[in-house]
């Protein structure tokens, strides 16, 4: 699926462009092996974008797993993934991003492309900063070198401290005024021109060194950065990939809507996650108006057939708290439990499933009902990468654990909430229709006030409360997701964080399994011990303290 997936987008690609020739149409040469100075920078400048798009996929999906945003199979963690599962990801960076960034690079700089070198440079570098939050130390500084098979690994400080140089000479690649033009597609910032595409860029290559900052506790330089302003913090410079209505030669919809909706629901939705959004402030909400935007329920009633839904005939573990989700949410809610291996019972057209937000599916009217390839904004979802509302969270916790200003976090917390909560009502306002569960600014309102009251009654729990907010307003970016968990160790236990079926499930992944193809085919490189090793920035508390 996921190899049809990439055919797909690729083909995308060449539907906006009209024309897909790699080769100059005069070419003289023989076609089938074009030189570098021949090959098509724009069609080389649109597949990176495409990659990075499945760079983020994939490692968010298996970030919203351990983040427990989604759903995790499996009855232990050393169960839950085998080194084989992360060999897409790691292809999608290494044998397509960084070889098609290799070949750009020359040819832009002789053509003077320096926009389209700012963008691969860009998109690069968040590859990069990817592999290290999930991987850890990965090869780099020997792993494009043809004559070398068996790269070593580098530290992911001097990746990460190369990502961010990468990230400097792209700010001034998009800022060169002597560029030649700029690309024929914008496959992230397609609806800006001129100096609108510079600024939107310059932005996100700021946001990305930001959060990188934030990870590394770097404190002098993102102070500098908070200071400058000229990264993301409104909507319009949203950092996201876009999908599109269209179903056919090629399927151009959200993966997600394309799983759920051009047939029976996929996948299934995290109980874990839908309980923070019904009952986390239940004493003085209904739900998280975000919540029917997020997800979209087949029925409205609980299953009562153990056929259905096995769990419902379960008692819950011994090792869960009072307040902790098992099973039943009410009113169909229907979702599945972390680390759960159960057998799959024919519930597809009964469980609960992605909504309007970002899917681009339907929005729950309460009315329920199968889901069809006609319903919501049909597919035409986003990926949402870098967004203002994750600025402002990043800010916060930024000013609580760098720089101990909670009047200066307050601010950008209660920023971060409104701009998730308006971005998500103005995304679905086409699809709410007259069903009276449109969010409201009264809803906003009474939203911001409640988490203002958090804040203010609970001084030593704020970077607590900040990382709650900020994963509510994550839904299906489990990259920033997984960081956060293992920066702050929020939300955790005393959030009733759904812990796992089996009381000992292991241990929790601190990192990820090295790719079986990379271990297989490098002698450099060994197989990882532990999925306790870390990253190297994550530090603080226990390596096990997830283990749950």
């Amino acid at each position: 699926m996921k190899l049809l997936y990439r055919i797909l987008t690729v083909a995308l690609v060449c539907f906006v462009a009209v024309s897909c020739d790699v080769v100059d149409q005069d070419l003289l040469e023989n076609p089938n092996s074009p030189s570098p100075s021949n090959v098509n920078p724009d069609y080389l400048l649109n597949n990176i974008q495409l990659e990075t798009e499945n760079v983020f996929g994939e490692a968010s999906n298996f970030g919203q797993e351990l983040s427990r945003m989604g759903y995790m199979f499996g009855d232990i963690y050393r169960n839950a993934y085998s080194p084989s599962n992360f060999n897409t990801l790691y292809n999608d960076a290494y044998s397509d991003l960084f070889i098609d960034v290799k070949n750009l690079t020359p040819i832009a700089e002789e053509k003077n492309l320096y926009f389209h070198l700012g963008m691969a440079k860009t998109l690069k570098a968040y590859a990069m900063l990817t592999l290290v939050d999930g991987f850890g130390s990965i090869p780099y500084s020997e792993a494009l070198d043809a004559s070398n098979l068996n790269p070593k690994l580098d530290d992911g400080k001097a990746i990460y401290d190369s990502a961010l140089v990468l990230l400097d000479d792209a700010i001034a690649d998009l800022k060169n005024e002597d560029r030649r033009g700029f690309p024929e597609n914008d496959l992230y910032y397609g609806d800006k021109e001129g100096d609108d595409k510079v600024n939107a860029w310059v932005k996100a290559a700021k946001t990305m060194k930001l959060k990188a900052y934030l990870n590394t506790g770097n404190t002098s330089e993102f102070n500098a950065l908070v200071s400058e302003g000229d990264i993301i913090l409104t909507p319009e410079n949203n950092f996201t990939f876009n999908f599109s209505t269209n179903d056919a030669n090629p399927d151009s919809r959200h993966p997600g809507y394309i799983t759920n909706y051009a047939g029976s629901p996929q996948t299934y939705m995290s109980v874990n996650y839908m309980n923070f959004l019904l009952n986390d402030k239940s004493a003085s909400i209904n739900m998280d108006p975000r919540m029917r935007y997020y997800f979209y329920r087949q029925t409205t009633s609980d299953p009562t057939d153990v056929t259905k839904n096995t769990c419902i005939t379960a008692p819950k573990p011994s090792h869960f708290n009072t307040d902790d989700p098992w099973c039943l949410l009410g009113d169909g809610w229907w979702g599945r439990d972390h680390m759960i291996d159960d057998g799959i019972p024919p519930d597809n057209e009964l469980r609960t499933t992605y909504g309007v937000y970002p899917v681009g599916g339907a929005f729950d009217d309460g009315s329920g009902g199968s889901t069809d390839a006609t319903m919501g904004l049909k597919g035409a979802g986003f990926r949402p990468i870098l967004m203002a509302a994750y600025t402002h969270f990043l800010i916060a916790e930024g000013e609580l654990t760098l720089n101990n200003d909670p009047g200066a976090a307050e601010t950008e917390y209660l920023a971060g909430a409104e701009q998730s909560l308006e971005t998500v009502r103005d995304f679905g306002a086409s699809v709410t229709g007259g069903s009276g569960f449109a969010m409201t600014q009264s809803d906003i309102n009474n939203y911001l006030s409640i988490i203002e009251g958090r804040w203010d009654n609970n001084p030593s729990e704020r970077l607590r409360l900040n990382s709650k907010e900020f994963y509510l307003a994550l839904w299906t970016n489990g990259i920033e997701a997984y960081n956060m968990m293992r920066r702050t160790g929020y939300p955790n236990r005393e959030d009733n964080l759904q812990p796992a079926r089996e009381k000992q499930p292991g241990n929790w992944y601190r990192t990820f399994w090295y790719p079986s193809d990379l271990t297989k085919q490098n002698n450099s490189v060994d197989q990882k011990n532990s999925t306790l090793d870390r990253t190297f920035w994550d530090t603080d508390g226990s390596a096990d303290a997830f283990n749950f």
